[in-house]
């Protein structure tokens, strides 16, 4: 496929975002589902440096002054979808990147990612997530845990669970009793996602933490799942 223009404009009515944090060892005790995390100074240096190591990326464009952290908003247009954010808090690594969006069929950009960086850092809890509403929702969770196996999430209308839930917020020390009920009927994936990365993906309405944003180059293969994903 093509590179698609940078002025070409997304189909409003698709909908999306990724997200992959990176948690280096040691880690601090797990929050409470409920619980606020703490504001840590922002690193931009380590911020970049995550968002080079990102296999869509080929470099950077332009880098813009840290603000504050928010929800994504889905791009409205090719141009758009070169916008990286990343933070890095501490041994917190977070990045948000529309590049990494799965369409729940043939894509694989977040898996992919997913084993990459687990590979670059061996030793830390990776979480990788991205929700799409394409007139359809789906939803994709990846989850390593040292001391558990691989926890995967995904799903359209219902979700399928590869992995032991319970398993994995063990080992990251965390009571699988607060999210889980005991048929695993039901799950807070909020709840999960929110103490498995200490708050990384939480956004408050008076928040403190800053993150840096990015204009990126991209690989060949950041293009071609790009075109595939939003434009085929």
């Amino acid at each position: 496929m093509s590179p698609v223009s940078p002025e070409t404009r997304v189909d409003p009515r698709h909908s999306g975002h990724a997200h992959l944090v990176v948690v280096q060892p040691p880690f601090a005790p797990p929050l409470r589902p409920d619980e606020r995390p703490s504001v840590m100074a922002h690193d931009p240096e380590a911020a970049r440096a995550a968002v080079l190591s990102l296999s869509s990326v080929a470099g950077i464009r332009r880098e813009e002054t840290p603000s504050r952290l928010g929800h994504p908003e889905s791009p409205a247009d090719r141009g758009e979808l070169d916008v990286v954010r990343a933070a890095a808090w501490g041994s917190t690594v977070k990045v948000t990147d529309s590049a990494l969006v799965e369409d729940g069929v043939l894509s694989s950009a977040l898996e992919d990612e997913f084993r990459a960086q687990k590979k670059r850092h061996p030793d830390a809890r990776i979480v990788a997530v991205c929700e799409r509403d394409f007139g359809a929702a789906y939803l994709k969770i990846l989850v390593a845990v040292p001391g558990a196996p691989d926890l995967v999430v995904e799903g359209f209308d219902e979700l399928e669970v590869t992995g032991d839930l319970r398993a994995t917020l063990t080992a990251a020390g965390c009571d699988p009793g607060q999210l889980v009920d005991d048929d695993e009927d039901f799950v807070d994936y909020d709840g999960l996602l929110h103490v498995l990365t200490g708050g990384a993906l939480s956004v408050y309405a008076d928040e403190e933490r800053v993150e840096s944003t990015f204009v990126v180059e991209r690989e060949e293969e950041g293009e071609a799942s790009i075109g595939e994903v939003w434009f085929s």
